[in-house]
Order: C-alpha cells, then sequence, then structure tokens
C-alpha cells in the first residue's frame, strides 16, 4: 500500500474511545472498537519522525511536543516517565556515553573491579539528581497532560544489577560469590521500590511495566534463572502489586519459552513475549493466568519492512493471539528502534483499527479475516 493511500484509509477508523476507557471495557469482558495496543517507544520513534534527535527526545519540552502531536493524530492517550536499563545504575554512579542518535551505554561500571556492597546506598528520588529529575519531569507531564493516565517502567533486579556490574564480572560471580550476587539482587528490588513509592506519592496507584533481558535464556542457565532471577524478579513484582494494587506487566527480550509455565506464578497482569517467539504457542501456555502482549517484529517488520510487512504482522499476531483466555494487547515484541518510518507506525495503527474491531477478550476479531 502507497502511503498516501494508507494516510486516507487511516482516516476511515477513528476510534470510539480512550485509550484508558478501551483497556478497562476489555478487561471487564465487553466489546471494543479495538484490541488494546502498544507500539513501544512510541514516543521516541515519532519525535524522529518530526526531526528530532534520539537524544532531543528526551528533553522535557520536545517530548511535550512530541505526545500533543502524536495524541492528536492517532488520538493515543497515555505518558510514561521512568527507569530504562541502564538509569538506576547511573543513579548509583555509574556512568555512560549518551549519542546524539544511538542507544546509551554504561562506559564504566560503579563495581568495575569487585562486587562491593559499600559502594552502595539506597537512592532518594527526591534528592538523587538523576531520580529527581525524572520525578520532576513526569510531573511536568502530568501537569501538562492531566487527563492522560501516567505510568512508570523499571529493569529487573538482573538487569538493574548489569547496569552497576559488567555482565561478564556478574555471570563469573554467580559462581565464585553467590552470596554477593544476591546480596546485590536484594539491593536492587529496594532500589526500584525506592523509585516506585516515590511516584505513587506523587501520581496515586499506577500501572508499572517490568523490562529484564538478562532473565533470558539466551544469557542465564535454567537453575541460574531460578537460584538467582526468580527469586528477587517475584520479591518485585509481588512488592509493586501490593504498594499499588494493580499487578505490574513484564517484558523480557530474547527467547523465554523454558520460562512459560513459572511465570504464570507471578504477580503479574501481562507477559509481553519477544518476537523471537511464536505468538500461539506462548499463548497456549500462559492463557489459563496471564493476559499476552506481542509480538510484531521491531527490526524487521517496524524499522526495515514494508507498509504491507506491518499490516501483515499485526494480522498475524492479531490472529495468534486475540483469543487468549485472559486477554490480549496488539503490541510490538519490543522497544520500536530509532529509524521507524512514520509510515509503518501509521500501518499498526490502521492494522489494529480495522483488524481488531468490535473486539472482544478471548475472542478472535472477525473482521481480521476480511
Amino acid at each position: 500500500m502507497d502511503k498516501n493511500i494508507l494516510k486516507n484509509e487511516l482516516s476511515n477508523y477513528e476510534i470510539q474511545m480512550t485509550s484508558a476507557e478501551r483497556s478497562k471495557a476489555y478487561f471487564n469482558g465487553e466489546k471494543v472498537d479495538h484490541l488494546p495496543f502498544n507500539i513501544m517507544s512510541l514516543d521516541l520513534v515519532y519525535g524522529m519522525n518530526m526531526g528530532y534527535s534520539l537524544k532531543e527526545t528526551e528533553n522535557i519540552d520536545n517530548l511535550i511536543k512530541i505526545i500533543e502531536k502524536r495524541t492528536e493524530e492517532y488520538k493515543i492517550y497515555g505518558i510514561s516517565e521512568g527507569l530504562n536499563l541502564r538509569a538506576m545504575g547511573y543513579a548509583l554512579g555509574s556512568t555512560g556515553i549518551f549519542p546524539e542518535n544511538d542507544t546509551d551505554h554504561v562506559d564504566h561500571y560503579l563495581m568495575e573491579d569487585e562486587l562491593n556492597m559499600d559502594l552502595l546506598e539506597i537512592p532518594d528520588p527526591y534528592s538523587n539528581e538523576l531520580l529527581k529529575k525524572k520525578l520532576e519531569n513526569a510531573k511536568k507531564l502530568k501537569e501538562h497532560f492531566p487527563d492522560h493516565p501516567i505510568s512508570t517502567f523499571v529493569a529487573g533486579p538482573m538487569s538493574t544489577a548489569v547496569a552497576i556490574r559488567p555482565i561478564s564480572k556478574l555471570l563469573r560471580d554467580l559462581r565464585k560469590n553467590p552470596e554477593g550476587v544476591k546480596e546485590l539482587l536484594d539491593f536492587c528490588v529496594k532500589a526500584n521500590m525506592a523509585w516506585a513509592r516515590a511516584f505513587k506519592k506523587e501520581f496515586g496507584p499506577v500501572k508499572i511495566m517490568i523490562a529484564d533481558p538478562v532473565t533470558c535464556d539466551d544469557i542465564l542457565s535454567p537453575k541460574q534463572i531460578k537460584e538467582f532471577s526468580y527469586p528477587y524478579l517475584k520479591k518485585l513484582t509481588s512488592n509493586l502489586y501490593q504498594l499499588n494494587e494493580i499487578k505490574p506487566d513484564l517484558h523480557i527480550c530474547g527467547h523465554t519459552k523454558k520460562q512459560w509455565e513459572d511465570l504464570k506464578e507471578f504477580d503479574i497482569e501481562s507477559f509481553s513475549v519477544d518476537n523471537c517467539h511464536d505468538l500461539a504457542q506462548c499463548k497456549e501456555k500462559i492463557q489459563d493466568k496471564l493476559s499476552l502482549m506481542g509480538n510484531v517484529p521491531p527490526v524487521e517488520v517496524m524499522r526495515n519492512g514494508s507498509i504491507d510487512d506491518v499490516i501483515e504482522a499485526v494480522k498475524t499476531c492479531i490472529k495468534k493471539g486475540a483469543d487468549n483466555k485472559n486477554g490480549y494487547i496488539c503490541a510490538t515484541g519490543c522497544g520500536t528502534p530509532a529509524g521507524t518510518p512514520k509510515e509503518n507506525i501509521d500501518a499498526f495503527v490502521y492494522a489494529v483499527r480495522k483488524y481488531s474491531k468490535d473486539a472482544k477478550i478471548g475472542q478472535i476479531p472477525q473482521t481480521v479475516y476480511q
């Protein structure tokens, strides 16, 4: 499909509900205008298509302009401010490099030389320079968009730890200093809870997304996951649920098939599955306990594919995931990368609106077969 034709087609599918109204009605078993959806990192890629560099999209004044424009165009309501995979590490003393148009990365770890817990103390989000700035940004967003629901995000304990200690050394520590690693992971839970409590104090109970790419089958063995990751990830999810009385969502990049049965025992509402897996297989394993999110390929399709590739990928995910007993959120399989063209964002929104029209939890929308 040509991008100009797509624009005209998209205008034929106006929404009837806000994002919050749709999600609430859908998970209450009511018919909705279309499936809930999530284009991960939408503001980043939308902002770059407005002409901002990746780094400039993080400026709060620029971000407000980005949110205003994407809300006007797509009627997507919602704002978020949180801690990416490395933010807590930076808050605690690791340092990073922040390119103009690429993902930041740690260049010096707080625990570069040794796993030394004496270097750590729980950061106060109201006085820690980095966390304070993020909290102030969240307040500015909420003041500017009072009608938008606000959410936050944190890294899982293992993924937080590798922003403090290099992953190669942390993996060695699993064998040579297991008790030290467990002490570090327990600290990571407490540090992220300090952020979550401050966020709740400012905004009330909110939805929280946890991203934990280190807890995948590609990096850790099943034994390591059960000994080192699960106890602390479970503690984090349970504490967040207790704090907000809203279950968090969980995204783990990479392969997770060996974990699907175990994840049903966590206090999470939805599991976001990477596009490296078959959505239907994941659905069969988790649908008795969890809702499902994913898994349109972010790189191969969203960034590098055509408009038609995006439409077909969304349709495929709807066919495979929409009859999940506990619900399905059509989403990218991970963060949408820098360089994703505007027409592919349009194509995603168009495909969801058209091919999941009149969605209802646990059912495949008949419009997907048109």
